[in-house]
């Protein structure tokens, strides 16, 4: 992320501040600014999301023990950028502080063996499970991939079908299907059923074969998975279609619901300490489902019968669009919605 840095003291410890901040793993500096109002200024502009301020006598005020501050501003207007930029500038500033009691310790005759005592009394032995190396992308985008194919797959699923009674081409359409509804809405979706799976494939191999993400399972079963999303995300599309015949309604009612689905997935917040009622909800999403499997197979690596429930979870969206096959058929007959 753009990272600015206003150096008012320029001495070797701030300038090696700099240099560590540099290499931090979400910030990259971009600018050398000269004062508070031009990295502001900059800020405003969209130039950098942050910046960090090093006041004049820093480097003296330091060694005397008089607690110098490390400024910085950070634009949480973006919030996971602000967040990624905050976690590397905090966890700086605490090295930098302990680095320099180090050299203060040392330089007043301390024992090597008890500095670390005294600047660390207890050790902290952390252990991530299923993502040891804190990486917001195994976090991030095994969720964030899933929902926009699930958002991509419901307007998908909406457009092509609501678009027939838009221009009044639904007997046709049903003609076609041998006056079936559910051959005329298999071989209307089948293509796009097929082009999605695929790119949620190719998405999972990009994941775990090539960019690595934790997989202790067989990726064979994420690969159901995807299936079974782009499947159940397809008969919740037809839902939606089938519930108000309408183009215009459809595609806003599935771009609201698959807004939502990626905040009742699980993943920002855990489902089992919401509400009772918010719990319920978001079993309705095939999102969620999928988020359990990928917690359970992918991070975890449990044994498949943990997941059983989220497969047949996903499987029973399937019998969604039975719910409004009879309403969907004489809308297309009778062509009596609106158009525009």
């Amino acid at each position: 992320m753009p990272v600015g840095v206003v150096d008012l003291d320029n001495s070797s410890i701030s300038r090696q501040f700099i240099r560590n901040l540099e290499v931090m793993q979400h910030s990259h500096i971009v600018m050398r600014l000269n004062s508070h109002k031009e990295a502001r200024e900059e800020m405003q502009r969209g130039n950098i999301y942050a910046f960090v301020e090093i006041k004049r006598n820093f480097a003296k005020d330091a060694v005397s023990n008089r607690r110098p501050t490390i400024t910085f501003y950070i634009n949480d207007g973006y919030l996971i950028a602000g967040s990624l930029i905050s976690k590397d500038i905090t966890y700086l500033s605490m090295v930098t502080s302990v680095g320099m009691q180090q050299k203060v310790l040392r330089a007043k005759g301390v024992e090597e063996s008890r500095i670390m005592g005294i600047l660390q009394p207890v050790v902290l032995d952390t252990h991530l499970i299923g993502n040891p190396w804190a990486n917001y992308g195994t976090y991030l985008l095994n969720v964030i991939l899933p929902g926009v194919l699930q958002l991509m797959v419901l307007m998908m699923t909406v457009f092509p079908i609501g678009v027939e009674y838009k221009e009044r081409t639904s007997r046709d359409w049903l003609s076609n299907a041998n006056n079936s509804m559910f051959a005329a809405l298999t071989g209307k979706l089948i293509p796009y059923t097929v082009i999605f799976t695929v790119l949620g494939i190719i998405g999972n191999l990009l994941l775990y074969n090539y960019m690595h993400y934790p997989l202790n399972s067989s990726i064979g079963w994420m690969f159901l998975a995807t299936f079974l999303l782009v499947l159940s995300s397809q008969c919740i599309g037809i839902l939606f279609i089938g519930i108000t015949p309408v183009l215009r309604d459809g595609v806003t009612f599935a771009g609201l619901y698959g807004m939502l689905g990626v905040t009742f997935a699980g993943s920002t917040f855990p489902i089992e300490q919401m509400p009772v009622g918010t719990r319920i909800f978001s079993d309705f999403f095939p999102i969620h489902h999928y988020f359990n499997i990928y917690v359970n197979q992918a991070l975890n690596g449990v044994g498949i019968h943990y997941s059983f429930i989220s497969y047949i979870a996903l499987l029973s969206f399937t019998a969604i669009p039975f719910i409004v096959f009879i309403r969907l058929k004489k809308a297309a007959i009778n062509q009596n919605f609106p158009v525009k």
